[in-house]
This record gives C-alpha cells, structure tokens and sequence, in this order.
C-alpha cells in the first residue's frame, strides 16, 4: 500500500492578499478540498501574524518583516510538526530551509525581472536573494502558460524540466440574486460600454486604452459610449498608474465616458461582464489573463494584446492589437462596437476554446507533480 503523501499548503494569501495570486490559492483549495484522500492529504497552513496597517516606512518594515518571519520560520517549523512531505507555496516565495519535506512553488510571470522599477528597492533585492534562491532549491516550479515557462526558466537559468505549465481557469463567479444589476449598470441606462477588470499597475496599458477609446469616441459622435475601469490603484506606489490614468482622462475631456469604478464585489463584477458589450485586454505583459477567461465565461467578446502569454490563452476567442498602437486598438473596439455579428462570430469561437480551463484539472495536474516528485530524489 502506497504511503499518503502530505501536502502542506501555505494559506497566507487568502487573508492578506489582494490580487490574483489570492484567487489562485482560493481556487485550488477549493478543487484540493474535493480530491478523495486516497493518495494525498492536505494540511493547510495559516499565518497567524498580522498584517501592519499604514503605508510609512516602519509600517512596510513591519510587513516585510513578518511576511518573512512567517516564510523562513513559522511555515517551515509548522510544516515539519504536521508532517508535510511537499510544501506548496503560490506567492513565488519559499522557505529555504527544509525540515524533511520537498518544496513547490509558483512563479505566475516575469515581472520581478522586466519590471524591476515597479517595485521597492529592498523587496527586489529580497525576491533575489529568497524567492529565486528558493525557486532554484525547489523541486518544482508552476507556471501558468508556455510564454511563462520561456520568460522564467531564462531569468531562473534553470532547465525546462524544472517546471511544470499548469493552465488555470477564471474567477468562480455566482450571481446570489437571479437578475441584479449593480447600481453602477443602472447608472448607464442601457448605454454600451467596453470593460477592463484590474489594478491600475503600469503594465496594463490603461493610459492607451484611454486614448484608444477616445478615439472611438469620436469617429462615433452619435452614440453614447462608456469605458468601464474596474479596479483600484496598483499595490505599490511604484506601478500604480493611477495619475497618469485620470490625467489622461482629463486630457481627453472624457470624465463623463470614463467610470472608475473602484474596489468591485463579486456580486457585481458578475453584473458588468453580464451587461458589457466588449472585454478590452490592453496589457503590455502578462504570465495568463485570468480576466480574459472570465469574459468568456460570460460569453463576452474580447478583444486583447497580440502579445506575451494572451494569444496563447484566448486563442480564436479574441481579435488582436498591438498594444503599442492606440489606434489599431481603437479600429478592433469600434469594429466589435458596430458590428454585431462579429461581436456573435468571436462569443461562437469561446466555446471550445473555455472548455479547456478548469480548476479541477489545474488542481490534478499539480497533484500529479506532487505524487511525481515524491519518487524522485531532487
């Protein structure tokens, strides 16, 4: 009979993250929490140290300071207690000291590395000295699409072998009552309106969909149209776009077409892919494009970057544009804007191509990778 393998989960980010990385987590514990027993159990691993409030300096201290107090010291001690054979790590960050167990981790892009300005002085330098120290000691690492495994395994100079393409899915998510519409879709009065769902951070390119948008705006006098921005400023000062954006809004005298939104509940995220007419994937840079999977869910079309991982992942599901180029992204938003049977041409296209993301299968490939590992000294 073969030995059940214990897989410790580190659960940090489902109460102290904000972005992606906590959907990730939160999706695949979900699909982790349906798996039989019958050849892995899951420990999962809570920080209990608290998250400092404030943006000064001391306050950033603090929370670098507990956030690696937790990784170095408290996840592995809790880890070897529990008897974990694998830790598995969603945030890039692992412990380097091993108590007798495997390490696994996900890297879900590049960025540290292209963008090294984006971000603080000290934590790249941390990311450096931990993250990819650890990531090199570990005995997998995740991606999240082909474009990934090229950037990564370059920056890591490790072998294709190391990692593993794990494809994940969109956001679940429900509509709790049959019909609601968020105030902000009633606001609109049944205008149409192009959406982005995201932080405000440098790489999205939101500043030329402005522009692009307000070009839209006026080869088309004749109809109201709006921009929806769905999301907040960037979580570091460094990336956070968010000046720029409304300067440019400004600039364009489009304060009455473009809404920004603001933080947006799940309830009613569900309401404005429901009722957009066109999901805009502006970005200069991304590991997948969750959002992009999430507007297919809804049979929503999209139009997307031709670059990094976004071809790869919409497929024929989406129309192109050089992100570059605000008005060859103008032409593709006014092309799906009047032309209604394009917009049905790319909604047929999503079928088959939303079919092949599910979290369950994003959670039994990387169970595979841990039942691997555990028969191979690494």
């Amino acid at each position: 009979m073969k030995k059940i393998i214990t897989i410790g989960i580190d659960c940090r980010d489902l109460l102290k993250a904000t972005t992606g990385t906590k959907t990730y987590l939160y999706e695949l514990i979900e699909q982790f929490k349906q798996l039989p027993p019958t050849t892995v159990r899951f420990v999962y691993l809570h920080d209990p140290l608290p998250v400092p409030k404030g943006k000064s300096y001391f306050h950033k201290f603090l929370e670098h300071f507990f956030f690696f107090t937790w990784k170095q010291i408290v996840l592995p001690v809790k880890a070897y207690f529990n008897g974990c054979d694998i830790v598995f790590c969603t945030d890039y960050f692992l412990p380097l000291i091993k108590l007798r167990f495997k390490t696994v981790v996900v890297f879900h892009d590049a960025f540290f590395w292209e963008y090294p300005t984006h971000y603080n002085k000290i934590w790249l330098q941390l990311f450096h000295l931990i993250a990819v120290r650890g990531a090199k000691k570990s005995s997998r690492i995740i991606v999240p699409s082909n474009y990934s495994l090229s950037t990564i395994s370059k920056y890591l100079k490790l072998p294709k072998e190391r990692f593993r393409v794990v494809y994940e899915a969109g956001k679940t998510l429900e509509e709790k009552t049959q019909g609601q519409e968020s105030d902000l879709i009633k606001g609109l009065n049944g205008h149409p309106y192009f959406l982005h769902v995201g932080a405000f951070n440098k790489h999205k390119n939101l500043v030329r969909l402005i522009e692009a948008f307000a070009l839209v705006i006026k080869a088309n006098p004749q109809q109201s149209i709006y921009l929806i921005l769905a999301g907040q400023a960037g979580g570091s000062v460094f990336s956070d776009d968010s000046s720029a954006i409304k300067e440019t809004i400004k600039k364009y005298e489009l304060t009455s077409n473009v809404i920004l939104s603001g933080y947006i509940s799940n309830e009613d995220l569900v309401s404005l892919y429901k009722n957009a007419l066109v999901y805009v994937f502006p970005s200069f840079n991304e590991g997948f494009g969750l959002p992009a999977l999430e507007a297919m869910n809804f049979q929503l079309p999209v139009i997307a970057a031709n670059n990094t991982c976004l071809p790869e992942i919409c497929k024929e599901g989406a129309i192109y544009f050089d992100p570059f180029n605000a008005s060859e992204m103008a032409t593709q938003m006014g092309l799906l804007l009047n032309n209604e049977s394009e917009r049905k041409r790319i909604i047929e296209k999503q079928k088959s191509i939303i079919v092949n993301y599910d979290w369950r299968n994003s959670a039994n490939e990387i169970v595979q990778v841990f039942t691997e590992i555990t028969n191979h000294k690494n």
